[in-house]
């Protein structure tokens, strides 16, 4: 009789916990479906589009859910193939991946996330590459900053290991150049190819009142960004966040800005259509 008792209580504490848990994707389901039809009265009692609710009520009861991915510990590209797998499972069209993989992004994804365009967030295909896209570089990010006598904006680039200035923009900011030391010779850039290094050059960048030095390898490169990499971020603890588009340098805190991957989108959404 004892056991019989043991076994009733379990059986009853799994259907409490499974009545739970339907209870709250139901809660998720009403959610999604007001964000996705705009619809106020939409509920368990309310009117509403039913036959469009129907239809989320059953999408939405999943019968595989990934994990939470936070950027750290596993690879994107893997999380986000399970990511497709299980939409392909549980049927999410397009509006329904993007609301369950921004509900499913934590920590540092999260603030990537919350750090890229309307244009990426509402299009699938944009969302997975501009994620993979920082998540893979690491996140970056522009600072105002003062060089010489020029106002520069620089990258911050913590997936990029040295710190780099175009020829172009050396010669704007020296006037024509000055003594270079050290670096000689080519250094592998973020897509694989080359860059031809003419020398180091060493000067001070002014945050506000905040004066520090820094150290650039020239490049013979087209971009004009001047970039700061993790040889500048790691030698003066500098933080970044990209959820709050901040930068932390020496317990000073100055505005980040986020790029909004205009060009990238483009490109992209000539392969999405």
């Amino acid at each position: 009789t004892h056991t019989h008792t043991t076994h009733t209580h379990a059986s009853t504490s799994v259907i409490e916990q499974q009545s739970v848990y339907i209870n709250v994707l139901k809660e998720m389901v009403y959610t999604v479906a007001k964000m996705l039809q705009g619809e106020d009265n939409v509920g368990p009692e309310g009117g509403g589009h039913v036959r469009d609710v129907g239809t989320l009520r059953t999408t939405a009861r999943p019968v595989f859910m990934p994990e939470t991915f936070t950027g750290v510990g596993r690879e994107w590209s893997d999380w986000s193939e399970q990511f497709d797998l299980a939409a392909v499972v549980n049927n999410w069209d397009e509006p329904l991946k993007l609301t369950f993989m921004s509900l499913l992004l934590s920590g540092s994804a999260r603030d990537i996330y919350s750090g890229l365009s309307a244009e990426a967030k509402g299009n699938y295909v944009l969302l997975k590459a501009a994620m993979a896209h920082y998540l893979n570089q690491g996140g970056s990010g522009y600072i105002g900053a003062k060089i010489g006598a020029s106002d520069s904006l620089l990258l911050v680039d913590s997936g990029a290991t040295l710190s780099v200035i175009p020829k172009q923009r050396w010669l704007e900011i020296t006037k024509g150049g000055t003594e270079l030391s050290g670096h000689h010779g080519d250094v592998s850039a973020a897509n694989g190819g080359l860059m031809r290094i003419l020398g180091k050059w060493q000067t001070v960048c002014q945050f506000d009142s905040l004066a520090l030095i820094a150290e650039f390898l020239v490049a013979d490169v087209p971009s004009q960004d001047i970039l700061l990499g993790f040889d500048f971020l790691s030698k003066y603890g500098v933080v970044v966040d990209f959820g709050k588009k901040e930068c932390r340098i020496m317990g000073q805190m100055f505005p980040l800005i986020v790029p909004e991957l205009c060009g990238f989108s483009l490109v992209l959404s000539e392969v999405s259509h």
